[in-house]
């Protein structure tokens, strides 16, 4: 090698320091970019994420409708324009609770406290005192006007946020209703981009999203409907005031907010009550929500929800939580129906084998056939006991006789 090579040749990291560098470079201006544009139109992906969830909800609807002869432009109008007349309704229903039980709060507040402090005395054999304990009922009553009035000035200080709210509702409706009434165009564009292999493992998809998405909003609603028609008796026999706007209170939002959906709804009906000036209608209020709930998660949700959606309570939970986390309320309510697709796909696509006999643990099946035997044991020892206690009954009849 002569001397001008050997002043030419570069060493291996004057070749590569530069490209790793660049390469640096490049995947810094990616990263940070990405990131800036994500961050920009997040907004927009929620938007287009609620206009799905919406309408892969009430595509089986306007499918129905469309079987039926109606163009799928005037199926969709019809179904949003019923969506959106049961929302209006619930909405203007809860507002005129909260806005006429917030002045009554603020009025009836002194009496309910000295309602409270009597029942207490009497039923308990308490000795409440107010006036030793310190506390004014005049005093609670302007604290509580002067926070209704800061509350109430907040309030108005949202007014660009409900602006804000309302321009993204109108977005998410022109987006649904070109998804819903364009759909067969939507799918079948989407589905030409795929090979034909690969187009049924997407119809799978496609299928199995629409029905669980679908079948948890049928399911929910059911459960809604018969859980506000249970609680409007309910609070009709008690007397509670707006009957049917806390009974639709109490139907919704047991059954479209996960997990803590039961105890949010029950809490506004009992402070209802207690704020009308009688501890005992909470207290009915209360063992009637409870006693509902026993009755629905054992008799009326098992069948209601046998073939829409089936979900185990401990994978509801964690992708509430999951979801929340992610998304806050919004993600906390779609957290569901995503879980189970995603449950859904796993039993179909997944690989299942055999189950090997074990001597430590049982298999579900084994559990199942043992309390079906343990039950049948228990109700031939009952039927046993019944028929010695008629031997034992008639004979001393006899006896008598």
């Amino acid at each position: 090698m002569t001397a001008p090579e050997q002043e030419t040749q570069l060493t291996w990291y004057e070749i590569w320091l530069p490209r790793i560098a660049v390469a640096t470079l490049l995947l810094l201006v990616v990263g940070f970019g990405g990131s800036w544009v994500f961050t920009s139109i997040s907004d927009f992906l929620i938007t287009l994420l609620i206009a799905f969830f919406l309408a892969f909800a009430m595509l089986p609807a306007v499918d129905w409708l469309s079987r039926r002869g109606w163009r799928r432009g005037a199926a969709t109008g019809i179904v949003m324009l019923g969506g959106a007349a049961i929302a209006g309704v619930f909405v203007f229903a809860i507002a005129n609770v909260f806005i006429g039980q917030l002045v009554n709060l603020i009025t009836a507040v002194p009496d309910m406290v000295d309602t409270l402090a009597k029942w207490a005395n009497e039923t308990f054999g308490a000795d409440i005192n107010l006036e030793e304990l310190g506390i004014e009922t005049s005093d609670i009553a302007g604290t509580l006007a002067s926070v209704g009035g800061s509350v109430i000035g907040g309030a108005l200080g949202f007014t660009s946020s409900i602006i804000g709210f309302v321009f993204r509702m109108l977005t998410v409706s022109l987006f649904l209703f070109y998804i819903l009434a364009d759909f067969p165009k939507f799918r079948s564009t989407m589905m030409r981009l795929l090979p034909p292999d690969k187009q049924a493992h997407a119809e799978i998809i496609v299928s199995v999203t629409i029905d669980k998405v679908g079948g948890w909003v049928y399911s929910r609603g059911v459960l809604a409907g018969f859980s506000a028609a249970f609680h409007f008796v309910v609070f009709l026999l008690i007397g509670l005031p707006y009957p049917l706007a806390l009974a639709l209170w109490v139907g919704v939002v047991s059954q479209f907010i996960p997990t803590v959906g039961t105890y949010i709804a029950g809490v506004v009906p009992v402070v209802i009550a207690l704020v009308s000036g009688d501890p005992l209608d909470a207290l009915w209020v209360l063992i009637a929500i409870t006693a509902y709930q026993q009755v629905e998660n054992y008799l009326i949700s098992p069948k209601v929800t046998a073939n829409t959606m089936e979900l185990h309570p401990a994978i509801a939970f964690g992708s509430a939580i999951v979801g929340a986390s992610l998304l806050g309320g919004l993600g906390a309510v779609l957290a569901l129906p995503v879980a189970a697709t995603i449950t859904s796909l796993a039993q179909t696509y997944g690989i299942h084998h055999d189950l090997i006999e074990s001597e430590t643990f049982e298999s579900p099946e084994q559990y199942e056939t043992r309390m079906r035997e343990k039950e049948a044991q228990k109700a031939a020892e009952r039927g046993a006991t019944r028929r010695r206690l008629n031997r034992l009954f008639g004979r001393q009849a006899g006896d008598q006789a």
